[in-house]
């Protein structure tokens, strides 16, 4: 990806500013293949909770070994959000490298590329179809956008928007942190910490167990991976698919026709998602 300032580098940080469950999270951008240390020595450093892999279109399915997995298993066991970012006929690739403890948590961020050039000059009727790879293989069915949903200015992150990122040069790196002498056992609790937390109230075993990095990182950087996530349920998300009557089909398609900006068929279910609490 040709992107100025970013020829010679593989972090930068700055805001998520793409509209992920991450979104607005101060973020390690990695570009390439990085050493597992170095990504996790500067994310605390900079006191980042999200780190993005593949930034600058940089994934690759072809890495020699085991790299992806190991590398995003490794980040989620220290308490960080993890996004990777790789094009959509990459997928099924991606689904079979990806052991299935990554894509059961809550603080992993698959970020599926659609790359579609002139979408604005395009058709009005332009719809983006989630297929399945085959006649009720894997899936309840399938999905359709139409060009409003898909553009909607919700979802839109302008260029400019990506101007706030700033390149970790080579000499800005940490020098790699000394191995830790082994630690007690921390519970969850422990695990869970925020900054508020009076450490005169902590006994010394406690104190001591903040030396070790992986609880070090969490308490400093105020993560708390045993938190319930933000993000719907699966079984909540598949329920509020709406069923769709060819009567009502029609009519939709007649008003996607004629310009409209907001789903037809779910205009009572949306007001009703919109309630400010």
């Amino acid at each position: 990806m040709k992107r100025d300032g970013h020829e010679n580098t593989a972090f930068f940080i700055g805001p998520e500013v793409e509209h992920t469950p991450a979104y607005s999270k101060k973020t390690l951008f990695v570009i390439g293949q990085q050493p597992i240390d170095e990504i996790v020595d500067l994310a605390r450093q900079h006191k980042a909770p999200h780190i993005f892999m593949g930034a600058d279109h940089s994934f690759e399915t072809n890495v020699a070994g085991d790299y992806w997995n190991k590398t995003i298993t490794a980040l989620l066991d220290r308490g960080f959000w993890v996004t990777l970012d790789y094009q959509a006929h990459e997928h099924f690739r991606v689904l079979k490298m990806l052991n299935p403890g990554i894509w059961q948590s809550r603080m992993f961020v698959p970020l599926l590329s659609v790359r579609i050039p002139n979408i604005q000059t395009s058709s009005p009727n332009l719809t983006v179809k989630i297929d399945d790879i085959d006649f009720k293989a894997t899936n309840p069915g399938v999905w359709c956008m139409h060009f409003h949903e898909v553009t909607d200015s919700n979802r839109f992150t302008d260029w400019v928007e990506y101007g706030t990122d700033v390149v970790i040069e080579l000499d800005d790196r940490p020098t790699p942190m000394p191995p830790y002498l082994p630690q007690p056992q921390v519970s969850t609790e422990m695990r869970g910490m925020r900054k508020s937390i009076d450490l005169s109230t902590l006994q010394p075993v406690e104190l001591k167990a903040l030396a070790d990095p992986d609880v070090r990182e969490g308490f400093e950087t105020g993560l708390a991976p045993e938190e319930k996530s933000a993000l719907k349920p699966e079984l909540d998300a598949l329920a509020a698919v709406v069923s769709v009557t060819p009567k009502s089909a029609a009519e939709a398609a007649e008003a996607y026709a004629e310009g409209a900006k907001e789903d037809p068929l779910g205009k009572e279910d949306s007001k009703k998602g919109t309630k400010k609490k």
